[in-house]
């Protein structure tokens, strides 16, 4: 009805604005038409001139040729200058022979006089059909008028439409109770004994009512309530199945916590590892430099040159902790074995999700892959958190990283994949072809002081040349970075026994 009264309403200013407009005016017919196909619950828009005389009318030229200044949407709009919207009571149309409700306002020259009226007729046949759309059993749906006129009912009973209701129950008490509510009361039509709600609408002079058949109402209470009461036995269950299911989670959580953190202690170490040895190695190379600079001038002095023995051995003892330390720092134990790729990364998710944080997510987006490579299992997951913490760096607003994995390349003996690709990828700040050419170049690192040794990506590169593989840093300034890293793909069909 809102949509209805709009397009009233620029009819009525338009005709206000334009008094000369001569009858049936093909452009404003045509307007006429244009707005009656945006509404197919009305069937006929037209005017009525001061006289009582159709001026223009979307049924034109059948329009008949009648006086309609006895009718109620007429009369009502010639003394009264409100320009409110005016709802009729349903009345059977004298050229079509069908029920119709009619929406009216009044339109008035600049003078102020009463000018004519503007009648959208609305067919009570869009009410029906919406309302047998809702489902209300044996009840009612009904629309009436402010002063108990009935609009519309379903199911339909045209005996008692246009019937005035306002001395019936329950409209008569209804409406004194407020603009909504809930009531018990006997049909004034049926005498079925009916729940009835109702609401006064605000936006135009209705009332709303529907009503549900007592039985239709009290019957699915009995129904659901022995199942009611079985489903809070099911949902004890569930509760308590839930429970156990948060307990595990929070068990896995913590196992990952406790397995991220010691990855990180021993990451820590070898970075603590790798810059000691970084910085003793360049003492003992000073040292060594000031020995062979000595030995020439105490050629003739035995007794120096047995000191100077005993430092370059010193020197040696010293150059191996500092290739102990490098090892440490770099791989300490290097032990391959076949191991399934994708198992073996979806087993670290846990871990990487809790080393990048609650702003980072980790995106797995790869699903039935079989990459069996011969690796070592702890040195992969340590440079998987490696890269993820690089990546975590790069995004200090948060976002996502990407792990992919799939087969590329191809063995010319048989046809095989000859690579697995593992792709970690993120959205981070990039880098510039200058950093990224010395990315893999140990202690380079573009981190302020404290933030890092510049080994991580070192290491990631002495790991993949390990296992006889390629690594690739694919990055742009502002575009992200993507390091790739290639395993031969194993001759053998199956991970070893190892548990891998």
């Amino acid at each position: 009805m809102q949509s209805i009264d709009l397009n009233i309403q620029d009819i009525v200013k338009e005709l206000s604005d334009n008094p000369s407009l001569p009858d049936n005016d093909a452009d404003f017919r045509a307007e006429l038409h244009n707005r009656l196909s945006t509404l197919p619950y009305v069937r006929a828009i037209f005017v009525i001139g001061p006289d009582g005389f159709i001026t223009h009318d979307t049924d034109y030229p059948t329009t008949p040729h009648v006086s309609l200044a006895d009718r109620q949407y007429f009369k009502a709009h010639v003394d009264d200058r409100s320009p409110a919207l005016h709802i009729g009571p349903p009345l059977m149309s004298r050229s079509v022979n069908r029920w119709f409700i009619s929406l009216t306002r009044r339109i008035e020259g600049k003078d102020g006089r009463f000018a004519g009226v503007v009648v959208a007729a609305m067919e009570p046949r869009y009410f029906k059909e919406f309302y047998q759309k809702l489902w209300v059993g044996d009840g009612t749906i009904a629309l009436l008028l402010a002063d108990g006129i009935l609009l519309t009912r379903s199911p339909t009973d045209e005996g008692v439409v246009a019937k005035s209701f306002a001395d019936a129950e329950p409209f008569k008490s209804l409406l004194s109770r407020g603009n909504r509510g809930v009531l018990w009361s006997e049909s004034p039509i049926d005498g079925v004994r009916r729940v009835v709600g109702y609401q006064r609408l605000e936006s135009a002079p209705l009332v709303m009512l529907a009503t549900l058949n007592e039985h239709d109402v009290m019957e699915p209470w009995r129904s659901h309530a022995m199942i009611e009461l079985s489903g809070a036995g099911i949902l004890l269950v569930l509760l308590v199945i839930l429970q156990w299911l948060a307990w595990r989670y929070r068990r896995r959580e913590e196992l990952a916590q406790q397995r991220l953190e010691r990855t990180q202690r021993l990451e820590s170490i070898g970075r603590f590892a790798g810059g000691v040895a970084h910085d003793l190695g360049n003492l003992l190379r000073v040292i060594r430099s000031s020995v062979l600079l000595l030995r020439p001038t105490v050629s003739d002095r035995p007794e120096a040159l047995g000191v100077l023995d005993e430092l370059d051995g010193s020197l040696d003892s010293g150059r191996e902790l500092v290739n102990q330390l490098l090892s440490y720092a770099r791989d300490r134990q290097f032990q391959a074995g076949a191991t399934d790729l994708a198992r073996l990364i979806t087993d670290v998710l846990p871990i990487l999700k809790q080393a990048a944080g609650p702003r980072i997510s980790i995106v797995k987006t790869f699903a039935d892959v079989r990459a069996i490579c011969v690796i070592d299992d702890a040195q992969f997951r340590a440079t998987m958190v490696n890269l993820v913490l690089n990546a975590r760096d790069a995004m200090p607003s948060g976002g996502a990283i990407f792990i992919d994995l799939r087969l590329v390349g191809e063995r010319k003996a048989d046809n095989r994949p000859a690579w697995a690709e593992v792709a970690i990828r993120d959205e981070g700040t990039g880098m510039s072809e200058h950093v990224r050419k010395q990315a893999f170049d140990p202690f380079f690192t573009t981190k302020g002081p404290g933030s890092g040794n510049g080994l991580g990506l070192n290491q990631v590169a002495d790991f993949i040349e390990r296992c006889a593989g390629q690594a690739e840093l694919v990055s742009e300034e502002g575009k992200g970075t993507t390091v790739k890293l290639r395993f031969p793909v194993s001759e053998a069909d199956d991970a070893s026994d190892t548990g891998r």
